[in-house]
C-alpha cells in the first residue's frame, strides 16, 4: 500500500471539495467517450455541490476520500440496500463511484478504497459488494477482476443521448466472512 495515502470519511463540510474532485475525475475517465454537453450535464447533476451535499446526508450512503498530502487522490461512494436481481444477495453494499486521479493510478489508491468498501460491507454484515461498470472500460474491468469481482449480469446506463451497456459485478464471501463466493456470468 501507498504510505502517503490516507483515507477519511467525508462529511457535508467536504461537499465542495468532493464536488470538484468528482467532476474532475469523471471528466478524466469519460470525456473521450461521450459528447461534451452530455458530460457537462452529467457532472453538473451528479457532482454538483448541492447534489453531493444531499447525497452525503442520505441514510445508507457514505463517501470516503483518499488524500495524497492535502490533495484528493480519489474517492469512493457506497450505498447500502437492495441489489439488482442478478446480484446473488438481496441486500448488499454497492460501490456507486470509485475514482482515482489519473496521475495517481497504479499506486494502490483504488485498492485501498476497494478494501475499505469490502471491510465496511463485511463489518456491517453484508454478504458482499457489487458495482456496475461500462463494458468498454477495460482499465476498470481489469482492476475489478484482479480484485476478485465476477460478472453476474448487465444493465443499461444513459449518459445524455449516449446509451452504454454496463456489467454488473459481484464480490462476495461466505457466511463466516471468509473467501469469495463463486458466481458466473
Amino acid at each position: 500500500m501507498n504510505p502517503r495515502i490516507r483515507l477519511a470519511a467525508a462529511s457535508v463540510a467536504d461537499a465542495e471539495a468532493l464536488s470538484a474532485a468528482g467532476e474532475r475525475l469523471f471528466v478524466q475517465a469519460y470525456s473521450d467517450f461521450s459528447q461534451a454537453d452530455d458530460i457537462a450535464a452529467h457532472v453538473g447533476h451528479y457532482f454538483g455541490r448541492d447534489s453531493v451535499a444531499t447525497e452525503l446526508q442520505k441514510p445508507g450512503v457514505s463517501y470516503t476520500l483518499a488524500y495524497d498530502a492535502d490533495a484528493i487522490a480519489g474517492f469512493l461512494k457506497i450505498r447500502r440496500g437492495p441489489a439488482p436481481d442478478a446480484v446473488p444477495a438481496a441486500e448488499a453494499v454497492e460501490v456507486q463511484q470509485l475514482y482515482v486521479d489519473a496521475e495517481r493510478q497504479r499506486r494502490g489508491v483504488g485498492r485501498m478504497l476497494m478494501d475499505h468498501a469490502a471491510a465496511t460491507a463485511r463489518d456491517e454484515g453484508y454478504a458482499g459488494i457489487w458495482l456496475s461498470v461500462w463494458q468498454d472500460a477495460d482499465w476498470a474491468i481489469g482492476f475489478y477482476e484482479a480484485y476478485g469481482f465476477q460478472r453476474v449480469g448487465t444493465a443499461e446506463f444513459w449518459l445524455g443521448r449516449s446509451r452504454f451497456m454496463d456489467y454488473l459485478m459481484w464480490f462476495g464471501w461466505d457466511s463466516e466472512g471468509e473467501g469469495r463466493t463463486e458466481t458466473s456470468y
